[in-house]
């Protein structure tokens, strides 16, 4: 019998702040806050979590937004993203690319994330 062997970086670990994902760069982590969706200058959408001038987003690159069809009925609403930190402008940011990456915050959600 050949035992389960988790997918690189999988972790159970709970969700981070928008400050904490400033401590995390190049780190795979979820981060939580209330979401604040708007079109980015470099033409993609921002997802900014707890507000425009917040320390964190998750940035869909133009061209795939149609990986998350749903998009706009997560405004005003706790979410979480999951993705590598990279920085953009001095703020943390995690580059979406998949639907998976975005999803409604639980608190009894302890599934596995991976990047």
């Amino acid at each position: 019998m050949t035992p389960a062997i988790a997918p690189a970086f999988a972790f159970p670990f709970p969700p981070i702040s928008p400050h904490e994902a400033l401590l995390n760069e190049g780190q795979c982590v979820v981060v939580e806050g209330i979401a604040s969706i708007r079109k980015d200058q470099r033409l993609g959408t921002d997802i900014d979590l707890d507000g425009e001038h917040s320390p964190f987003l998750g940035y869909i690159i133009a061209g795939n937004e149609a990986q998350f069809p749903n998009l706009a009925s997560y405004a005003g609403k706790l979410v979480d993203i999951t993705g590598v930190v990279q920085f953009y402008l001095g703020r943390a940011e995690v580059k979406m690319t998949s639907a998976s990456q975005l999803k409604l915050a639980s608190p009894n959600d302890r599934t596995t994330h991976t990047c």
